[in-house]
């Protein structure tokens, strides 16, 4: 029977790896006051941007119903026809959208299967990919399943986080952290660790060094990389950045593939305008 891959507006794979693969997307809710929109169909990044300068607040996300999901994967088999769909999202310790994707998926008789993919961003990503390639290549959806949870310990995501005010306003950080962190030019380190985002280093200065400091430390501290296929993942950087830091890792003669991707309105809300990280599983590509 054929598999059909599924994720949500968080994962941040681009428009052509959707439609190459045929995976489906389901959008998370982002909210800018009293008005809610949809992630990538009716609000996008440079709409969190204006709205953060103008109110001096930030957005909120909600998470995905089990409702929703329930309306989301009919509407995939509506499509599709007899598949079986594998579902791959944001983690269970970062949104309550995994446990409704499993609730609802219990209303399919065993045609959906819900994988926690423990993660974030194109972290999630890459297991999206993964994935999709299994399908196309005609695997079954419950082996891809099992593969897919052998991977995800493996998922090597963090960023350098540029507009440490987005911490600051959404209560991460005091006053007193974000003078400080303004006065000696920190970029903090966030790594996701065991599912969960933590603050893993402090580094100072002007980004674009910091950056290239950050690649060199990653892969050396993850030295075990599937090298097929690389993200550098960024919430709307400065593009001559994004392109420097993108070159910067094809140099290091590492990866097979190295993917610019830009964060979704659902990441961005909550890091800012020029977060920055590479992803990558670190397995060494023997799944």
């Amino acid at each position: 029977m054929k598999t059909i891959i599924t994720s949500d507006s968080s994962c941040d794979l681009s428009k052509e790896q959707v439609e190459t693969y045929n995976i489906y997307e389901v959008p998370i809710s982002v909210i800018l006051g009293d008005n809610e929109f949809k992630d990538g169909v009716d609000i996008h990044p440079q709409d969190i941007f204006d709205y953060v300068k103008q109110n001096k607040k930030l957005p909120k996300t909600a998470a995905i119903s089990a409702y929703e999901y329930g309306e989301f994967f009919k509407s995939v088999f509506e499509k599709e026809g007899d598949v079986k769909i594998v579902h791959i999202g944001l983690g269970s310790k970062i949104s309550s959208s995994y446990n409704n994707a499993l609730q609802a998926s219990q209303d399919f008789d065993g045609k959906v299967i819900v994988v926690d993919g423990n993660n974030l961003s194109s972290g999630t990503g890459l297991l999206v990919l993964y994935a999709a390639k299994l399908a196309k290549a005609g695997e079954e959806a419950e082996s891809i399943a099992e593969k897919v949870e052998a991977r995800v310990g493996a998922v090597q995501a963090g960023f350098i986080i540029q507009e440490v005010s987005y911490l600051y306003k959404g209560g991460r950080c005091s006053a007193l952290a974000l003078l400080g962190a303004n006065l000696l030019r920190i970029k903090p380190r966030i790594q996701v660790v065991e599912g969960q985002m933590k603050n893993v280093g402090k580094p100072r200065g002007k980004m674009l060094p910091v950056l290239k400091q950050y690649v060199d430390d990653i892969l050396k501290q993850y030295d075990n990389p599937d090298k097929s296929i690389c993200f550098v993942t960024h919430s709307s950087i400065e593009p001559e950045i994004a392109s420097e830091i993108v070159e910067y890792v094809k140099s290091k003669n590492v990866f097979d593939e190295v993917i610019e991707t830009i964060a979704s309105s659902t990441i961005t809300s909550h890091c800012g305008k020029g977060t920055l990280g590479i992803l990558y599983i670190n397995d060494g590509g023997k799944a």
